[in-house]
Order: C-alpha cells, then sequence, then structure tokens
C-alpha cells in the first residue's frame, strides 16, 4: 500500500485524461488501484467495530468506478482524476449514509460522511425527522469534535423553505439543506505520512451520530 504513488499516478492521469493514455498505463493504473483498495480493506474492519451495519460489506462493494458516468460525451475527460469509496451497508449505491474515502491530489484528499444527493423520497423523510426531532441533527452537527474535524454541512441550499414547511420554522437553515455531507481534508503530504491510516478510524467514529440519525429518517424505503 503506498499512496504516494497512488498520488503521483492520479496527478499523471488529470495531467493526460484520455483513453489512449490510460491504455498505455493499464499495469500502473491497477497498482494504484491496488493500493487503494487496500486501504479501504484495512479500514472496513476498524468501522465494523463502532458501526455494526457495516458487517458483510466489502471493499469491491465500496470502490467507486474511475470512468465517468459521461464517458462518451464528445470533448469530456474520459477519467475522473481520483480514487473513491463509499463504505455503506449494501455498498457504494446504498440509499444509505455513507462513510467517504476519496484520494485525490494537490490537497483535494479527504474523509466524509452523510448523504450527498438524496432522492426525493429520502429527502422528504429527512426533513420529516428534522421536524419530528428539534434540535437533534443541530446538536449532532454542533458538538465541538465534530463541528472540529468537520466544520459546516456542504451539502446544496434551496432558496425557500421546501414545501410543506414555514420559513419561520425553528429548524429552517436545516430544512433547506437538500444534501447532508460534510467532508474532511488532507494534504499530500498528510495522505503520505504513515500515519495516515491511523487517523481515519477516529474520523469515521466522529461520523455515527449524523449516520444513525439520517438512516433512521430513511428506513422506511
Amino acid at each position: 500500500m503506498d499512496n504516494y504513488a497512488v498520488l503521483a499516478f492520479l496527478r499523471a492521469l488529470q495531467q493526460n485524461n484520455s483513453k489512449p493514455w490510460m491504455d498505455r498505463h493499464r499495469e500502473e493504473y491497477r497498482q494504484a488501484k491496488s493500493d487503494f483498495t487496500a486501504l479501504v480493506t484495512l479500514l472496513l474492519p476498524e468501522l465494523q467495530q463502532f458501526d455494526q451495519r457495516l458487517h458483510g460489506v466489502s471493499a469491491a462493494e465500496c470502490l467507486f468506478r474511475i470512468n465517468k458516468n459521461d464517458f462518451s460525451k464528445k470533448g469530456e475527460a474520459p477519467y475522473k482524476g481520483h480514487f473513491g469509496a463509499g463504505i455503506s451497508p449494501g455498498g457504494r449505491h446504498s440509499p444509505y449514509a455513507n462513510y467517504v474515502l476519496v484520494l485525490e491530489p494537490n490537497g483535494k484528499s479527504r474523509v466524509g460522511g452523510g448523504i450527498r444527493k438524496p432522492g426525493k423520497t429520502q429527502l422528504d423523510l429527512i426533513h420529516e425527522e428534522i421536524d419530528y426531532c428539534p434540535g437533534e441533527l443541530q446538536g449532532i452537527l454542533r458538538e465541538p469534535a465534530f463541528y472540529a474535524a468537520f466544520g459546516e454541512l456542504r451539502g446544496e441550499q434551496r432558496k425557500s423553505a421546501p414545501k410543506g414547511y414555514d420559513k419561520s420554522h425553528p429548524e429552517i437553515a436545516l430544512l433547506r439543506y437538500s444534501g447532508y455531507q460534510v467532508l474532511h481534508y488532507f494534504t499530500d503530504e498528510e495522505v503520505c505520512s504513515p500515519d495516515f491510516i491511523y487517523r481515519l478510524p477516529p474520523l469515521f467514529r466522529l461520523l455515527k451520530p449524523l449516520h444513525d440519525f439520517l438512516n433512521r429518517s430513511i428506513t422506511e424505503l
């Protein structure tokens, strides 16, 4: 497992983002992907210690493809410039909250969690839970250790109150969000340091109350 080599490959990919280049560097890609997979594999047992819902989830189920979904669009770069994993019950495409791990050069590597783009039904249920349990989500987000690690929510916010809620609602600031995700960024030097892997489980553990709230909200799905 060599995070330095992973970032070096991704830097080169970002500078030469084309299928012919990838075809010529297929072996380096496989090695970088193997190193990233090894990192996720090592992390899974750590997460399973405090989140029982992750038992039985494999690294392969959590890895996102490096190919972009818009691969066929003329003029678009065909590959993402990062490796990413969404660790969740059922894997990366689960409707439940994801523990996110991304390695990306130039200080863009990150860990985080939540639900970045919930579907309409998911979002309606999350809004209902915020309405039914006033103050609970805000308390999770403002817990000192959590806030120090992740800061503010990064989801999109609508300009007006969602349908069915008055703009004077005491939780209107949270109800206006259309996604609920937080992130913590690392420098390239931090990613390549020997203690990087040991810094991740405590951050993921901080996310558990947020995930409990969001997953409880959407159990009706």
